[in-house]
């Protein structure tokens, strides 16, 4: 499995949200700086994300996003999601598909149950989570915070 590129820059950018918060709105250029993101891809993404409740939007000259729940109650699941939809290794696992194989494929229950150990993995994984990780690297490599990618 190979997480698409919309999935990995939306847990960046949320991840950069989460660890620069100061209470107020963070410019889309700021973290598309910070991350190396595309401006144009990184405001796709964080619309995205804004639609699902993941972040709030505050317009005008002092405006950006933050996020719009503690970074304990963002899962990486619940970010990858809203990027890139359901998690499922193989395109016959989401319950939706119409497989023409189903009844008879020997492989689908493990690309399900797979799926399902992936998707709880993420779901137990919290912003917070990645923050508090990133800190402790940073004190072992002594980098200076912001130098995450």
């Amino acid at each position: 499995m190979k997480l698409s590129t919309k999935g990995r820059y939306a847990v960046t950018a949320m991840f950069d949200l989460a660890s620069h918060d100061c209470g107020e709105p963070i410019p889309a250029k700021e973290i598309s700086k910070r991350q190396g993101i595309s401006l144009s891809y990184l405001e796709q993404l964080l619309l995205k994300l804004n639609r699902v409740g993941l972040i709030k939007s505050v317009r005008g000259p002092a405006g950006g996003c933050m996020l719009a729940k503690k970074p304990s109650k963002i899962s990486i699941g619940d970010i990858v999601r809203a990027a890139d939809g359901p998690v499922a290794l193989a395109s016959c696992v989401p319950k939706s598909s119409k497989c023409h194989r189903s009844g008879c494929c020997s492989t689908r229950s493990l690309w399900q149950n797979l799926s399902a150990k992936v998707s709880k993995l993420l779901d137990s994984t919290t912003l917070k989570d990645l923050c508090l990780s990133s800190e402790a690297r940073l004190r072992r490599t002594g980098e200076k915070k912001g130098a995450h990618k």
